[in-house]
Protein backbone atom coordinates (compact mmCIF):
# COMPACT_ATOMS: atom_id res chain seq x y z
CA UNK A 1 0.00 0.00 0.00
CA UNK A 2 1.03 3.42 -1.01
CA UNK A 3 2.49 5.44 2.44
CA UNK A 4 -0.04 8.18 0.56
CA UNK A 5 -2.85 5.59 0.72
CA UNK A 6 -2.33 4.98 4.63
CA UNK A 7 0.02 1.99 6.18
CA UNK A 8 0.03 -1.83 6.87
CA UNK A 9 0.16 -4.15 10.01
CA UNK A 10 1.42 -7.69 9.95
CA UNK A 11 -0.04 -9.87 12.10
CA UNK A 12 1.30 -13.45 12.51
CA UNK A 13 1.11 -16.03 15.90
CA UNK A 14 2.06 -19.08 17.00
CA UNK A 15 5.44 -19.73 14.81
CA UNK A 16 6.59 -22.79 17.14
CA UNK A 17 9.86 -22.99 15.65
CA UNK A 18 11.40 -25.66 16.41
CA UNK A 19 13.93 -26.09 13.37
CA UNK A 20 12.18 -28.97 11.73
CA UNK A 21 9.77 -25.74 10.37
CA UNK A 22 12.24 -23.68 8.81
CA UNK A 23 10.99 -23.42 5.20
CA UNK A 24 7.44 -22.87 6.37
CA UNK A 25 9.19 -19.89 8.50
CA UNK A 26 10.64 -18.36 5.05
CA UNK A 27 7.41 -18.39 3.17
CA UNK A 28 5.23 -16.71 6.20
CA UNK A 29 8.74 -13.85 6.20
CA UNK A 30 8.54 -13.84 2.54
CA UNK A 31 5.16 -12.28 2.36
CA UNK A 32 5.74 -9.76 5.58
CA UNK A 33 8.72 -8.53 3.50
CA UNK A 34 6.05 -8.31 0.33
CA UNK A 35 3.01 -6.42 2.50
CA UNK A 36 6.14 -4.06 3.17
CA UNK A 37 4.36 -3.60 7.02
CA UNK A 38 4.82 -0.13 9.07
CA UNK A 39 4.11 -2.35 12.04
CA UNK A 40 4.22 -6.50 12.43
CA UNK A 41 2.93 -7.83 15.61
CA UNK A 42 3.92 -10.81 16.92
CA UNK A 43 1.02 -12.75 19.89
CA UNK A 44 3.32 -15.28 21.27
CA UNK A 45 4.88 -18.88 20.94
CA UNK A 46 7.35 -18.05 18.99
CA UNK A 47 9.33 -21.50 19.41
CA UNK A 48 8.10 -24.55 20.65
CA UNK A 49 9.30 -24.90 24.13
CA UNK A 50 12.34 -22.09 25.73
CA UNK A 51 14.67 -24.85 25.47
CA UNK A 52 14.24 -24.72 21.09
CA UNK A 53 16.54 -21.70 19.73
CA UNK A 54 14.80 -18.74 19.72
CA UNK A 55 17.45 -16.89 18.67
CA UNK A 56 17.68 -18.82 14.93
CA UNK A 57 13.73 -17.51 14.88
CA UNK A 58 14.76 -14.01 15.83
CA UNK A 59 17.74 -13.44 13.49
CA UNK A 60 15.33 -14.79 10.44
CA UNK A 61 12.64 -11.86 11.74
CA UNK A 62 14.92 -9.58 12.06
CA UNK A 63 16.42 -9.89 8.97
CA UNK A 64 13.13 -9.76 6.84
CA UNK A 65 12.68 -6.21 8.54
CA UNK A 66 15.92 -5.16 7.40
CA UNK A 67 14.55 -6.37 3.91
CA UNK A 68 11.39 -4.10 4.21
CA UNK A 69 13.54 -1.26 5.42
CA UNK A 70 15.99 -1.91 1.88
CA UNK A 71 12.61 -1.95 -0.03
CA UNK A 72 10.24 0.79 1.84
CA UNK A 73 13.00 2.90 3.12
CA UNK A 74 11.56 2.45 6.75
CA UNK A 75 11.98 0.13 9.29
CA UNK A 76 9.19 -1.73 10.53
CA UNK A 77 8.35 -1.30 13.93
CA UNK A 78 8.21 -4.55 15.93
CA UNK A 79 5.57 -5.03 18.67
CA UNK A 80 5.80 -9.04 19.98
CA UNK A 81 4.23 -10.52 23.53
CA UNK A 82 5.49 -13.85 24.65
CA UNK A 83 2.90 -17.07 24.52
CA UNK A 84 3.07 -20.32 27.16
CA UNK A 85 5.61 -22.14 24.56
CA UNK A 86 7.91 -19.36 24.99
CA UNK A 87 7.97 -19.65 28.74
CA UNK A 88 7.08 -23.37 29.58
CA UNK A 89 7.93 -26.89 28.66
CA UNK A 90 5.61 -28.21 25.79
CA UNK A 91 3.63 -24.65 27.36
CA UNK A 92 2.21 -26.08 30.36
CA UNK A 93 5.15 -27.37 32.63
CA UNK A 94 7.88 -26.09 34.82
CA UNK A 95 8.96 -22.69 35.90
CA UNK A 96 8.86 -20.07 33.97
CA UNK A 97 12.01 -19.39 31.98
CA UNK A 98 11.72 -15.86 30.80
CA UNK A 99 15.67 -14.68 30.00
CA UNK A 100 15.74 -15.39 26.32
CA UNK A 101 12.57 -13.98 25.43
CA UNK A 102 13.66 -10.87 27.40
CA UNK A 103 17.12 -11.12 26.36
CA UNK A 104 16.43 -11.13 22.69
CA UNK A 105 13.35 -8.50 22.36
CA UNK A 106 14.38 -4.70 23.74
CA UNK A 107 11.65 -2.99 25.78
CA UNK A 108 10.43 -0.99 23.40
CA UNK A 109 9.49 -3.80 21.65
CA UNK A 110 7.82 -5.75 24.68
CA UNK A 111 6.02 -2.48 26.04
CA UNK A 112 3.42 -0.57 25.40
CA UNK A 113 3.45 2.60 22.60
CA UNK A 114 1.95 5.35 21.07
CA UNK A 115 3.18 6.66 17.54
CA UNK A 116 1.55 10.12 17.11
CA UNK A 117 2.98 10.69 13.43
CA UNK A 118 0.75 7.07 12.68
CA UNK A 119 -1.91 8.28 15.20
CA UNK A 120 -1.25 4.63 16.63
CA UNK A 121 -1.50 3.12 20.22
CA UNK A 122 -0.39 -0.52 20.86
CA UNK A 123 -0.70 -2.10 24.62
CA UNK A 124 1.37 -5.15 25.38
CA UNK A 125 0.85 -7.70 27.73
CA UNK A 126 2.10 -11.08 29.12
CA UNK A 127 -0.82 -13.31 29.47
CA UNK A 128 1.49 -15.93 31.02
CA UNK A 129 1.42 -15.34 35.03
CA UNK A 130 0.95 -17.93 37.35
CA UNK A 131 -0.18 -16.13 40.53
CA UNK A 132 -1.75 -13.08 40.79
CA UNK A 133 0.24 -11.33 43.39
CA UNK A 134 -2.33 -9.70 45.04
CA UNK A 135 -4.68 -12.95 45.85
CA UNK A 136 -4.87 -14.35 48.79
CA UNK A 137 -3.50 -18.30 49.81
CA UNK A 138 -6.33 -19.72 48.33
CA UNK A 139 -6.53 -17.97 45.25
CA UNK A 140 -2.70 -19.01 44.38
CA UNK A 141 -3.56 -22.17 45.57
CA UNK A 142 -6.44 -22.88 42.44
CA UNK A 143 -4.20 -20.95 40.73
CA UNK A 144 -1.05 -23.92 41.20
CA UNK A 145 -3.27 -26.52 40.19
CA UNK A 146 -4.26 -25.33 36.99
CA UNK A 147 -2.07 -26.04 34.32
CA UNK A 148 0.11 -23.62 33.16
CA UNK A 149 -1.32 -22.62 29.38
CA UNK A 150 -3.83 -20.86 30.99
CA UNK A 151 -4.11 -16.92 30.58
CA UNK A 152 -3.59 -14.43 33.36
CA UNK A 153 -2.61 -10.78 33.32
CA UNK A 154 -1.59 -9.80 36.89
CA UNK A 155 -3.58 -6.67 38.29
CA UNK A 156 -0.34 -4.54 38.77
CA UNK A 157 0.29 -4.48 34.59
CA UNK A 158 -2.83 -3.37 34.23
CA UNK A 159 -2.50 -0.63 36.45
CA UNK A 160 0.12 0.18 34.47
CA UNK A 161 -1.47 0.24 31.29
CA UNK A 162 -4.05 2.01 32.79
CA UNK A 163 -1.66 4.86 34.29
CA UNK A 164 -0.24 5.08 30.88
CA UNK A 165 -2.99 5.43 28.98
CA UNK A 166 -4.02 8.32 31.28
CA UNK A 167 -1.02 10.04 30.84
CA UNK A 168 -1.15 10.25 27.05
CA UNK A 169 -4.94 11.32 27.57
CA UNK A 170 -3.51 14.65 29.99
CA UNK A 171 -0.60 15.35 27.77
CA UNK A 172 -0.20 17.51 24.82
CA UNK A 173 -0.82 14.60 22.31
CA UNK A 174 -3.97 13.65 24.49
CA UNK A 175 -5.89 15.02 21.33
CA UNK A 176 -4.46 12.58 18.66
CA UNK A 177 -4.04 9.69 21.12
CA UNK A 178 -7.96 9.92 22.17
CA UNK A 179 -8.51 9.80 18.07
CA UNK A 180 -5.79 7.09 17.68
CA UNK A 181 -6.34 3.49 16.70
CA UNK A 182 -5.49 1.84 19.72
CA UNK A 183 -4.49 -1.97 19.43
CA UNK A 184 -3.90 -4.83 22.60
CA UNK A 185 -1.54 -7.48 22.07
CA UNK A 186 -2.00 -10.90 24.20
CA UNK A 187 -1.46 -14.33 23.58
CA UNK A 188 -4.59 -15.72 25.40
CA UNK A 189 -7.92 -15.43 24.00
CA UNK A 190 -10.26 -12.79 25.82
CA UNK A 191 -12.76 -14.18 24.08
CA UNK A 192 -14.16 -17.88 23.39
CA UNK A 193 -13.28 -19.86 19.95
CA UNK A 194 -16.31 -21.12 18.15
CA UNK A 195 -15.78 -24.69 17.02
CA UNK A 196 -18.66 -27.28 15.62
CA UNK A 197 -16.99 -30.31 17.04
CA UNK A 198 -15.26 -31.64 20.80
CA UNK A 199 -11.65 -31.00 20.19
CA UNK A 200 -9.45 -33.40 22.32
CA UNK A 201 -8.79 -30.89 24.52
CA UNK A 202 -11.71 -29.48 25.13
CA UNK A 203 -10.98 -27.38 28.00
CA UNK A 204 -11.51 -23.78 28.05
CA UNK A 205 -9.36 -22.82 30.94
CA UNK A 206 -5.89 -24.00 28.87
CA UNK A 207 -6.81 -21.39 26.31
CA UNK A 208 -8.66 -18.31 28.01
CA UNK A 209 -7.49 -15.34 30.08
CA UNK A 210 -8.81 -16.04 33.44
CA UNK A 211 -9.26 -12.26 34.25
CA UNK A 212 -10.64 -11.62 30.89
CA UNK A 213 -13.23 -9.40 32.66
CA UNK A 214 -10.56 -7.50 34.20
CA UNK A 215 -8.71 -6.65 30.81
CA UNK A 216 -12.15 -5.73 28.59
CA UNK A 217 -13.37 -3.13 31.32
CA UNK A 218 -9.62 -1.45 31.23
CA UNK A 219 -9.79 -1.47 27.29
CA UNK A 220 -13.48 -0.06 27.05
CA UNK A 221 -12.85 2.70 29.68
CA UNK A 222 -9.86 3.70 27.25
CA UNK A 223 -11.52 3.57 24.41
CA UNK A 224 -9.52 0.42 22.32
CA UNK A 225 -10.48 -0.31 18.87
CA UNK A 226 -9.11 -4.16 18.83
CA UNK A 227 -7.46 -6.73 20.49
CA UNK A 228 -5.00 -9.40 18.61
CA UNK A 229 -4.22 -12.56 19.87
CA UNK A 230 -3.36 -15.91 19.29
CA UNK A 231 -2.70 -19.34 21.36
CA UNK A 232 -5.64 -22.02 19.94
CA UNK A 233 -4.56 -21.81 16.51
CA UNK A 234 -7.98 -20.63 15.24
CA UNK A 235 -8.52 -17.68 13.35
CA UNK A 236 -11.69 -15.74 13.79
CA UNK A 237 -13.15 -12.37 14.44
CA UNK A 238 -15.89 -11.46 17.01
CA UNK A 239 -16.76 -7.84 18.58
CA UNK A 240 -18.09 -7.47 22.50
CA UNK A 241 -20.50 -4.89 23.44
CA UNK A 242 -20.29 -3.18 26.72
CA UNK A 243 -21.06 0.01 28.17
CA UNK A 244 -18.57 2.48 29.95
CA UNK A 245 -18.77 3.65 33.33
CA UNK A 246 -20.54 6.92 32.19
CA UNK A 247 -23.53 3.98 30.49
CA UNK A 248 -22.24 4.87 27.30
CA UNK A 249 -22.20 1.68 24.93
CA UNK A 250 -18.70 1.09 23.40
CA UNK A 251 -17.18 -1.97 21.47
CA UNK A 252 -14.29 -3.68 20.90
CA UNK A 253 -12.94 -5.59 18.10
CA UNK A 254 -11.54 -9.38 19.07
CA UNK A 255 -8.90 -10.70 16.15
CA UNK A 256 -7.65 -13.83 16.43
CA UNK A 257 -4.62 -15.66 14.42
CA UNK A 258 -4.39 -19.25 13.57
CA UNK A 259 -0.65 -20.57 13.77
CA UNK A 260 1.65 -19.28 11.34
CA UNK A 261 4.18 -21.50 10.68
CA UNK A 262 3.87 -24.65 12.76
CA UNK A 263 4.06 -27.90 11.11
CA UNK A 264 0.75 -29.30 11.93
CA UNK A 265 -1.80 -30.18 14.88
CA UNK A 266 -5.64 -31.22 14.37
CA UNK A 267 -6.71 -26.72 14.48
CA UNK A 268 -4.11 -26.50 11.54
CA UNK A 269 -5.56 -30.12 9.65
CA UNK A 270 -8.59 -27.98 9.96
CA UNK A 271 -8.03 -24.48 8.58
CA UNK A 272 -4.84 -24.12 7.54
CA UNK A 273 -1.67 -21.58 8.13
CA UNK A 274 -2.58 -18.01 8.67
CA UNK A 275 -1.72 -14.83 9.16
CA UNK A 276 -3.01 -11.60 8.89
CA UNK A 277 -2.70 -8.38 7.51
CA UNK A 278 -4.54 -5.20 8.71
CA UNK A 279 -4.53 -2.08 6.27
CA UNK A 280 -5.36 1.11 7.51
CA UNK A 281 -6.30 3.65 5.57
CA UNK A 282 -5.23 7.50 5.47
CA UNK A 283 -8.75 8.29 6.86
CA UNK A 284 -8.09 6.15 9.71
CA UNK A 285 -10.34 3.12 8.46
CA UNK A 286 -9.19 -0.21 9.43
CA UNK A 287 -9.99 -3.61 7.88
CA UNK A 288 -7.93 -6.95 8.05
CA UNK A 289 -7.50 -9.53 5.56
CA UNK A 290 -6.46 -12.90 6.97
CA UNK A 291 -4.22 -15.13 5.09
CA UNK A 292 -5.01 -18.87 4.52
CA UNK A 293 -2.19 -21.86 3.50
CA UNK A 294 -3.85 -24.94 3.20
CA UNK A 295 -1.65 -28.37 2.57
CA UNK A 296 1.53 -27.39 1.30
CA UNK A 297 -0.21 -24.57 -1.38
CA UNK A 298 0.45 -20.93 -1.07
CA UNK A 299 -1.23 -18.37 1.39
CA UNK A 300 -4.30 -16.81 -0.18
CA UNK A 301 -6.53 -14.23 1.08
CA UNK A 302 -9.81 -15.07 2.45
CA UNK A 303 -13.44 -14.53 0.70
CA UNK A 304 -14.09 -11.26 2.64
CA UNK A 305 -12.17 -8.24 4.66
CA UNK A 306 -12.96 -8.24 7.88
CA UNK A 307 -14.21 -4.43 9.16
CA UNK A 308 -13.04 -2.95 12.04
CA UNK A 309 -13.40 0.22 12.14
CA UNK A 310 -14.62 3.39 10.11
CA UNK A 311 -13.29 6.35 8.96
CA UNK A 312 -12.64 9.36 11.09
CA UNK A 313 -14.37 13.53 10.08
CA UNK A 314 -11.74 15.83 10.14
CA UNK A 315 -11.27 18.12 13.23
CA UNK A 316 -9.48 21.67 13.26
CA UNK A 317 -7.84 21.97 16.52
CA UNK A 318 -4.40 23.60 17.85
CA UNK A 319 -2.72 20.26 18.06
CA UNK A 320 -3.75 19.33 14.68
CA UNK A 321 -1.01 19.31 12.09
CA UNK A 322 -1.42 19.54 8.57
CA UNK A 323 -3.23 16.32 6.86
CA UNK A 324 -4.20 15.08 10.05
CA UNK A 325 -7.83 13.87 10.66
CA UNK A 326 -9.66 13.65 13.88
CA UNK A 327 -12.80 13.27 15.30
CA UNK A 328 -15.28 10.63 16.15
CA UNK A 329 -15.86 7.50 14.44
CA UNK A 330 -18.80 6.96 11.90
Amino acid sequence: MPQSDGFNIFHMSDLHFNGKNLELLKIVLHHLVESAPRYVFITGDLVEGPGDDLDIAVTMIRNALRDVERSSGALPILKVVPGNHDFFYKGTYGMRRTWKFYRLFTEEERGHGFFSDDMMAVATFDSNQIFEPRGGIWRKAVQLMRAMSHGLIIERDLDAFSEWSRQLRSSPEGDRYVQSFKVALLHHHPMPTKYSFLPRMADESFMMLENSGALLYRLIQEDFDLIIHGHRHYPQFCRAVYKNQDGEERSVGVLACGSSAKKHDDWIRLVGHNFNILRVSWDGSVHAEQYFRRSTGAFLPGPNSTFIRGSRKPLISQTARQGDWFGPIL
